[in-house]
């Protein structure tokens, strides 16, 4: 039986995915830097943050689709310098407008790599694909949490411009690694549509939705969590921690969340972690205690571990076969749209109702969105049951 150990790009893989986070992140500890130097406002902050997402979730329904017709690999490859691209631009950016420019050409390596990424890793093998999955998803949000981690070491002794370059430079020792691997090619689709006509499918819904809820307070963390910790006083380096301790448990818990979704089922086990994870959210906002929030996120880390492998499996169980990649693109997309939404929102509700209610709106948006996935998932299996009764 083929596994992803005996896949000979697996590894490659898994570094050029970590590579990707790193070029994404990196700017998150440094968003208080540039606001000071360059003299932004906080609504600027929701607007590099957003427009990274916004990029991405468009990219994702219109590029993901070409996984599913054979061109897994050069998506994978074209993503990688983007981040590469990206990575200069911030570097070579004095401006609020290049900054949104760079974050653009960052954002587009997400949703160039990621939907390829994981239909590559979905059909390695028909059994395990939460657990893979699981470990691709901690993979990713180890090089995320990474970014911001180098962003607030290096910003001290070497400026706004080196961290940027050393994303790219990881980025482009993911491109160097991967290129001469093999991967496994996902099915090929003969049909040439966009993703959207995935919706019509009440499973596919519900997996969207549970990926949306988990992935709904991301953009407010990484609009403002570095402003919030900034200002109850920590530092750079601080903040960076504050990513990695959320990080590495995801990093180290994910495959076995992966493997819960498998052996219980991906529903079950990512509404459960919703239903953990929105209260949490919610007392962030409640902590005045820089150190108290680093703890909890790395207690979010391990609940979010199970959850997103879950929501991953439940779309992957309910796509058609050929359109692995088409369904991944359009969960991703769907969750960068939350994101990018809410990142736009964050900047304007931190000045208007503080952190408070700004934490309070995301655990209630990912309550509500959670309980519309459980009934979607109710209306898949009634229609289920009646067609067997036919």
């Amino acid at each position: 039986m083929l596994t992803a150990r005996h896949t000979t790009g697996w590894y490659p893989l898994l570094f050029a995915t970590a590579s990707v986070g790193i070029a994404n992140s990196v700017i998150f500890s440094l968003l208080s830097d540039l606001q000071d130097r360059y003299g932004f406002t906080d609504t600027g902050l929701g607007l590099i943050a957003g427009t990274g997402f916004l990029v991405g979730l468009i990219g994702q329904v219109l590029l993901a689709p070409l996984a599913d017709r054979g061109h897994s690999k050069a998506l994978l490859l074209a993503g990688l310098a983007a981040a590469v691209t990206g990575s200069v631009l911030f570097a070579s950016a004095d401006s609020l407008v290049l900054l949104v420019i760079a974050r653009c050409v960052v954002g587009l390596s997400n949703s160039l790599f990621l939907p390829a990424a994981r239909a590559v890793v979905i059909s390695i093998s028909d059994t395990g694909v939460a657990a893979r999955l699981g470990t691709l998803s901690g993979v990713e949000l180890a090089g995320f949490v990474t970014g911001p981690v180098i962003g607030g070491l290096l910003v001290g002794p070497t400026g706004l411009k080196v961290p940027f370059l050393v994303a790219g430079a990881f980025a482009l020792g993911g491109a160097i690694l991967l290129a001469p691997r093999t991967l496994p090619q996902p099915p090929v689709s003969t049909t040439h549509r966009l993703a959207f006509d995935l919706l019509r499918l009440p499973r596919i819904r519900a997996g969207v939705l549970l990926g949306v809820a988990l992935f709904l307070p991301v953009g407010f963390y990484d609009a403002t969590l570095d402003r919030f910790l900034t200002d109850l006083g920590a530092s750079n380096a601080l903040v960076g921690l504050s990513f990695i301790a959320y990080g590495i448990p995801f990093a180290l818990f994910a495959t076995r969340g992966g493997r819960l979704a498998d052996r219980h089922g991906a529903l079950r086990v990512g509404a459960t972690a919703v239903i953990v994870v929105a209260p949490l959210t919610g007392v962030y906002g409640f902590l005045g205690v820089p150190e108290f929030i680093v703890g909890l996120s790395a207690v979010e880390g391990i609940v979010q571990a199970m959850g997103v492998p879950a929501a991953g499996a439940l779309i992957a169980s309910a796509a058609p076969v050929g359109r692995a990649a088409a369904a991944q693109g359009l969960g991703g997309a769907a969750s960068l749209l939350c994101g990018a939404v809410t990142a736009y929102m964050a900047g304007g509700l931190y000045q208007s109702v503080g952190a408070r209610g700004m934490f309070l709106v995301a655990c209630g948006g990912m309550l509500a969105l959670t309980a519309l996935a459980v009934w979607q998932s109710r209306v898949a299996a009634h229609a289920e049951r009646r067609h067997d009764a036919v």
